[in-house]
């Protein structure tokens, strides 16, 4: 998974720190599961989250997160 993270914030060009939730199951997107994903700063209603999307540990896609992957209401610990 660390690699797939790691591809999908280049994808879209996120620098520094990140944060990401834990993976859970996807009934939609490109891949069977997903994690969310965000840049780490000070305002975290000012950071746009991301869900990166897996079938098993292979790397399916990035896409801005939608209001059903939750993604905000999901703690959040830094990817590293």
């Amino acid at each position: 998974m660390k690699e797939g993270v790691t591809k999908a914030a280049a994808e879209i060009k996120l620098t520094g720190g990140l944060e990401t939730s834990a993976v859970r199951h996807s009934d939609h997107g490109p891949g069977s599961y997903f994690a969310c994903l965000r840049q780490r700063g000070p305002s975290a209603g000012g950071r746009t989250a991301y869900s990166v999307f897996f079938d098993d540990d292979s790397y399916k896609g990035i896409q801005s997160s939608v209001i059903s992957d939750a993604c905000e209401a999901e703690p959040w610990v830094p990817f590293n």
